[in-house]
């Protein structure tokens, strides 16, 4: 139950840059959250059967129970999830049976309101909450139908480096998630490395624009993530736009340059 953009997280918190040393990209990113908007993704839940609840979003599925056994979910992630009441869903994600964020996801509101609140640690041990609130979008039953976000808030400090890569090459870094992925802005795919890292996930970049660079995420070949980075006039600003191929819903991440 967790946003596409937790996987794509690791690597908008590591955009590298181009090599020259007056390149407009250079230096260290904060993200603003005030000014970020990661509102208009949705994703459904449905009855599979056998006690079996399945989700889909962003192009991916998974199924679990709510029995707390655990089963394999998104991007290399095992999920648990416990229902102490109708209207709660207490749900665990690990990676290699290190728990990296907890949530629970309450009704409210005669059902039309799921309110998700989370805690994650990162691999570098920093940790941080976040609260996702989603609106039921036409018919449904208790957790089951499809659900919009309209809000999603997440106070804690996101920051990534940019360095250059030889000749119009990036490395990708990030010191929070200790994610790394060095590649040229060629188009082709160059593999990332993390402990949170999915196996099989490249990265692909090309310019598309005198402050603009076009990035595809790939696990195993297949586009997941697309963003699009875009350099204010000054400088100052960087706007990460993203989306999953194929599906209408971005989202919008604002750094800051410090």
């Amino acid at each position: 139950m967790r946003h596409t953009r937790t996987l794509c997280l690791i690597f908008v918190s590591g955009l590298a840059a181009m090599a020259a040393g007056d390149d407009p990209f250079l230096g260290k990113w904060k993200l603003n959250n005030s000014k970020s908007d990661f509102t208009g993704e949705t994703f459904k839940l449905e009855d599979a059967g056998n006690g079996r609840i399945r989700y889909s979003g962003g192009g991916q599925s998974y199924w679990f129970t709510t029995d707390g056994v655990e089963h394999p979910g998104l991007f290399d992630r095992m999920v648990t999830v416990r229902q102490p009441d109708s209207k709660t869903h207490h749900v665990e994600y690990r990676i290699k049976g290190r728990l990296v964020s907890t949530c629970i996801a309450r009704l409210a509101d005669g059902d039309r309101t799921l309110t998700r609140k989370c805690k994650y640690t990162r691999p570098d041990g920093s940790t941080g909450e976040e609260t996702i609130v989603d609106q039921r979008v036409g018919d449904g039953s208790g957790f089951l139908g499809t659900w919009k976000t309209k809000k999603d808030e997440d106070t804690s400090d996101e920051h990534f480096d940019i360095a250059a890569n030889g000749a119009d090459g990036w490395v990708m870094t990030s010191s929070e998630f200790k994610a790394t992925c060095a590649l040229k802005l060629d188009g082709k795919d160059y593999p990332a490395s993390g402990p949170n890292v999915p196996p099989g996930l490249a990265l692909s970049a090309m310019r598309s624009g005198d402050r603009t660079v076009q990035l595809t995420e790939k696990i195993k070949g297949k586009a997941t993530y697309t963003m699009t980075y875009a350099l204010s006039d000054d400088g100052r600003t960087l706007t990460i736009t993203g989306w999953v191929p194929g599906v209408n819903e971005k989202t919008k991440s604002v750094y800051d340059k410090q």
